[in-house]
């Protein structure tokens, strides 16, 4: 079967439309209408893929008297415009003809609402994996942010012991240091009194200090001047 045009063409006797008499008449400049291309089917999303390629995939066989032509059918102007008691009757008269039933194109319609039906499935089954595989990551990405705050926190502790430990060898070194001042303090008493050693003691006994000899320098040595 051609078409529906053909179909009801042949039955209320006006010719189809694809005449070579009628093409020819056609003025030369008009020029058969095409659609814009569409993209390719990988590049659309899943949720905007065309029927058609959706029942190409379903492996949908294609019906001698599909959905679609029974819609071109009742699109037709020979009918378009009558009684929808008169277009059930004219339709099923025209299929009858050709040898063709209702069930054909109903047929072929169960078919296809299968077929999206299944596809519709798969399209529920992805979310509802990509939803489950998020909740694990969401629980990965949680134990990890735990993990990092546990890390954080010992650092910080192990940072604010390190100080504290730097403090108290400071302040032992310092009961150390006040223990020897008070040692040769009163070691010194007898000789000079009393000692503070604040800077300017400490000055004024650096400055009697001779010099450390430098490493490899000869040691001198005294001699006893009665000695020829």
């Amino acid at each position: 079967m051609s078409n529906g045009t053909g179909m009801l063409g042949r039955l209320f006797g006006s010719k189809p439309e694809g005449n070579r008499d009628e093409r020819e008449r056609r003025p030369h400049h008009e020029e058969p209408t095409h659609e814009p291309p569409r993209p390719p089917e990988e590049d659309a999303p899943p949720h905007l893929r065309s029927f058609e390629s959706i029942y190409r995939s379903a492996r949908v066989p294609v019906s001698p008297c599909g959905v679609e032509e029974l819609e071109k059918m009742i699109a037709n102007p020979i009918i378009a415009n009558a009684p929808p008691e008169t277009r059930v009757i004219a339709l099923k008269f025209a299929l009858d003809r050709e040898g063709h039933t209702i069930e054909e194109p109903k047929t072929d319609a169960a078919r296809k609402v299968k077929a999206l039906d299944a596809y519709h499935g798969t399209l529920l089954n992805r979310a509802d994996s990509l939803e489950r595989r998020n909740a694990e990551r969401f629980k990965e990405m949680e134990a990890e942010r735990l993990e990092f705050i546990r890390r954080q926190e010992e650092e910080k502790e192990r940072l604010v012991q390190e100080a504290q430990e730097a403090e108290r060898q400071a302040r032992e070194f310092e009961a150390r240091l006040n223990a020897e001042r008070q040692r040769l303090s009163e070691l010194l008493r007898p000789f000079v009194g009393e000692l503070d050693f604040n800077e300017a003691d400490l000055d004024s006994v650096l400055s009697d200090v001779t010099p450390a000899p430098e490493p490899g320098s000869p040691t001198s040595v005294m001699v006893d001047p009665s000695v020829r």
